[in-house]
């Protein structure tokens, strides 16, 4: 692609167009922020240098990691910065308003505050050229979704200097600004759609003519040829449209059966995770359960031969809800199973006296020592007095 080597005034890198603005929010207390429009994507009219101009969007590039804020293009009015690049949506150029910083001037401060208080401010970029399309009448070209009629430009590659914030916004007819003595000399890949367009338009027009004249000559004859090219037309286009929806639909119905293999996948995981958590919770509680059981008959006069038998009288299971054991109301009912069988007297001691076994052994023996002791004694007593016990 051809370049040439242009010496371009200042003032003709600086344009903005009707629906450009710039507009500081934010109450007392809270961080100021921006909404800056600096290029809506349409069609500039009339610029005093390129006639009608359109940027590209898409080929709008942003090399540096900061970009300045200006007031009216004028370096030594600096109003914020931007700490990343412009958002570039809906093909327009905006300021990301999260990524605005103001900055601690004189000029900044009174434009947040005339911005707050309602003072109309507009905008402007600043840019510079790479890649320039030129169109002449009765061209066109698509950009930022929109179709350009020549006479026009169209900056297909471009490189964003800075966004400025206007009074009256950047007159792109004016020639008498600060900056229009003041040149640039730029190297410019320049393309002219002319040639190529107008040499197609002829044929077609020539087509057209054929067509017209055929029509008028031989009317049935232009009747039925157009009810075959449009029955051709749609068989064409009716046998697309079914191969693409066949395509669509064999390739849903791979991804459905791909999602459902994955979802199956993904319960079966979900299953056996929730098993072992089940397993291992029911454990655990009945292993709680088993020693609440053991405390509380330790601590009881329940014969430890007969725990099992006590402990079957009250499940556990009787006091879970919803997986939790209700420990309260579970250790209540073994106290009262407890001492339900104590008060029926089975106990370690014997009817509930105090003593145990080997205490009644013991008196045992003695009240039988003693008698013998009586016995003995009395037998001596008559055989003395000259007297015998006679057997019983």
């Amino acid at each position: 692609m051809p370049k040439e080597n242009q010496k371009i005034p200042q003032a003709a890198l600086h344009f903005m167009d009707k629906d450009c603005f710039a507009q500081a929010a934010g109450t007392d207390g809270e961080k100021v922020t921006l909404d800056m429009v600096a290029y809506s994507g349409k069609v500039i009219k009339d610029h005093f240098w390129w006639g009608d101009l359109a940027i590209d969007i898409a080929g709008m590039s942003f090399p540096k990691s900061k970009f300045p804020i200006l007031e009216n293009h004028d370096t030594s009015k600096k109003i914020a910065f931007s700490k990343g690049k412009p958002k570039t949506d809906n093909f327009q150029l905006s300021m990301n308003p999260d990524k605005i910083e103001f900055v601690d001037t004189e000029i900044a401060a009174e434009f947040i505050k005339l911005s707050k208080a309602g003072f109309p401010y507009e905008s402007s970029i600043y840019a510079i050229p790479i890649s320039v399309e030129r169109l002449e009448k009765g061209t066109s070209a698509d950009v930022n979704g929109m179709t350009v009629r020549g006479p026009a430009s169209i900056w297909r590659q471009s490189i964003f200097k800075e966004a400025s914030v206007c009074v009256f916004g950047w007159d792109s007819n004016t020639r008498s600004s600060a900056f229009a003595s003041t040149e640039v000399e730029l190297d410019i890949e320049v393309t002219d759609l002319k040639m190529a367009q107008k040499t197609l338009n002829s044929e077609e027009v020539k087509k057209s003519m054929d067509l017209v004249q055929f029509k008028e000559e031989h009317p049935e004859a232009h009747k039925e040829l157009m009810a075959l090219v449009q029955t051709e037309v749609t068989t064409t286009l009716q046998a697309k449209f079914d191969k693409e929806k066949k395509d669509l639909e064999d390739k849903f119905a791979e991804e459905r059966k791909t999602h459902e293999s994955q979802v199956a996948d993904r319960d079966k995981r979900v299953l056996e995770l929730e098993k072992k958590d089940v397993i291992r919770s029911e454990k655990e509680m009945n292993t709680r359960a088993n020693n609440i059981w053991s405390n509380r008959l330790s601590e009881s006069d329940v014969p430890e031969h007969l725990y099992d038998k006590v402990q079957r009288q009250v499940s556990h299971s009787r006091f879970v809800k919803d997986g939790v054991l209700d420990e309260d109301k579970f250790v209540e009912a073994i106290e009262a199973e407890i001492k339900d069988w104590v008060d029926k007297g089975v106990t370690s001691t014997i009817l509930g006296s105090g003593f145990g076994q080997r205490d009644v052994d013991e008196e045992v023996k003695l009240k039988e020592a003693d008698t013998k002791v009586v016995e003995d004694t009395t037998k001596n007593l008559l055989r003395l007095a000259g007297q015998e016990q006679k057997a019983a």
